[in-house]
């Protein structure tokens, strides 16, 4: 999809980057919600009777893993049916030869066999982004601390699975013959996947780079003042400092949003004063707590209303326990605001510890995030201003050329 989410968002932000650097870049998306330049809805280069087809195999594909899917977590690459043909076909009407196939997150649209058909008749090289790690598993987004894609997965405990040779092994031993067929080159967005990609049986061995993606940064500005951000949102904190946090359904563990109210509740206990405004789905805060108060602010559409949320904040709370990003990292920074984060994804490779944010302690450790909450809770505001200064010194680092120069680079050889 090129909308509905991080990865549609971190999608079309790559796309958008290449196009403003003077890329010829066409995005071929299986859903398509918007109306962007170059962007492709592959769905509708299909005839009636393709399509009909497609269709069908999807809807086979969808029964067989009925009762066996982990919602959140796992996918089947049976569902990834999309016809190669149709993309090829379309995109040599553009132009006969391509230079880079970047394969995003294409799961249950195309195959890993689809996309080397696709990079073959193009004669193009094949980047592999790392939105999370589906790349380099048989099918988890996130391992929540299973090493079993390290040997290339098998005996899934995702499944419950015992059997060695089970549908995680086939789709490992898909992926990697694949990948290594084309010479694929490994895309992370953090130092964090590159070194998970590097360990995995199905990316180990393969060229890496590392780059963030990339913002615009004329609609993520450096603001000082929080002030004119807090009266258009309706903000008041009773002198509390202003915490802004994703909010997510604590069920989807690698998030780690469960972990966060654990925290809150101790720092409640403590009697800290803490305002925490939640960007996302509302009524997840805990009742009944006394110093810490909180602000629902809904899902917020377009990078404005984000942006405006950053500036209303103090700092910006990352409590993941994996992830390959987030890129409200990276949003958060560049809108001038300090982060406390967990050790994954993009922190360790962004935040300089009592500089521009910290991290704090092992993931999915509530009282070492407790910890780090009440230290910027405390924290003066002339300290927390001076992090934030700190913090929007990243900009050039995220910015849209400087992607672009990474990427290149990346395929030059």
């Amino acid at each position: 999809m090129d909308a509905g989410g991080g990865a549609a968002d971190g999608f079309m932000r790559i796309h958008e980057a290449l196009l403003s650097q003077g890329f010829g870049s066409t995005a071929y998306v299986m859903k398509r919600k918007r109306h962007a330049p170059g962007v492709v809805d592959a769905a509708g280069l299909l005839g009636a009777a393709s399509k009909g087809a497609w269709l069908a195999r999807r809807l086979r594909a969808k029964l067989s893993r009925i009762g066996r899917r982990v919602e959140g977590v796992f996918d089947f690459d049976a569902e990834g049916v999309f016809p190669a043909e149709a993309i090829i076909a379309h995109a040599r009407g553009i132009a006969q030869r391509w230079d880079v196939v970047l394969v995003h997150w294409p799961g249950g649209y195309l195959s890993p066999v689809a996309v080397v058909q696709i990079a073959e008749a193009l004669g193009a090289k094949v980047g592999l982004w790392q939105v999370d790690m589906a790349h380099m598993t048989g099918g988890c987004h996130y391992s929540l601390g299973c090493e079993r894609y390290y040997e290339g997965c098998g005996r899934c405990p995702a499944l419950g699975s015992q059997a060695e040779a089970d549908i995680t092994r086939r789709q490992a031993e898909t992926r990697a013959a694949a990948w290594r067929k084309i010479g694929a080159v490994v895309l992370a967005q953090s130092d964090w996947s590159a070194r998970k990609a590097a360990a995995s049986h199905v990316l180990r061995g393969l060229r890496q780079a590392v780059l963030p993606i990339p913002l615009d940064l004329e609609r993520f500005l450096d603001a000082a003042d929080p002030l004119p951000a807090r009266r258009r949102l309706g903000l008041s904190t009773n002198g509390r400092r202003l915490a802004l946090v994703r909010t997510v359904d604590p069920r989807i563990a690698y998030k780690g949003f469960g972990v966060f109210l654990e925290a809150l509740r101790r720092l409640d206990q403590a009697g800290v004063r803490l305002h925490v405004v939640g960007a996302g789905p509302s009524g997840l805060f805990p009742a009944g707590l006394k110093h810490v108060s909180f602000t629902d602010l809904g899902h917020l559409a377009g990078d404005a209303a984000m942006s405006a949320a950053y500036h209303a904040a103090d700092f910006f709370v990352c409590p993941s326990i994996d992830d390959a990003g987030p890129m409200m990292i990276s949003e958060a920074m560049a809108s001038g605001r300090p982060v406390l984060s967990t050790p994954v994804g993009i922190a360790p490779d962004l935040i300089v510890e009592g500089v521009n944010g910290a991290l704090c302690g092992s993931p999915g450790d509530p009282e070492a995030l407790a910890r780090g909450l009440r230290h910027y809770a405390e924290l003066p505001a002339d300290e927390i201003r001076r992090q934030g200064r700190a913090a929007a010194e990243m900009r050039a680092h995220l910015s849209r050329a400087r992607f672009a120069e990474r990427l290149t680079d990346a395929f030059r050889s």
